[in-house]
C-alpha cells in the first residue's frame, strides 16, 4: 500500500430488511411476543411449544442479530413495521 493511502472502507452495516430476512417466521413471532415482556413459559403457553424451544429460538435470534439480551430483541421488534411482524 502506498504511504498515505487509506485502507479500503469496511462494508456498510446491513440494512434492517436484510436483518429481518435472517429470522424465520417463528423467530419473528417470538420477537414480537418479547415486546410484551412475556417470559419463556408464557410465550411457550401462547404458542403451544416447550419453554426450551422458546429459549432456543431466542438464542438463535440473538446470534442472528448480534444481540446479547432479550431487551435488545424487544426494542428491535418494537421498531419493526407492524405489517412485517
Amino acid at each position: 500500500m502506498l504511504e498515505g493511502a487509506r485502507p479500503p472502507a469496511a462494508a456498510p452495516a446491513p440494512a434492517e430488511p436484510v436483518r429481518r430476512s435472517l429470522l424465520t417466521a417463528r423467530e419473528l413471532e417470538i420477537a414480537g411476543l418479547l415486546t410484551r415482556g412475556l417470559s419463556n413459559r408464557a410465550i411457550a403457553e401462547e404458542l403451544v411449544i416447550s419453554p426450551a424451544t422458546v429459549a432456543r429460538h431466542i438464542a438463535n435470534i440473538m446470534e442472528k442479530l448480534g444481540y446479547t439480551s432479550r431487551a435488545q430483541i424487544a426494542v428491535w421488534a418494537a421498531e419493526q413495521p407492524r405489517s412485517a411482524q
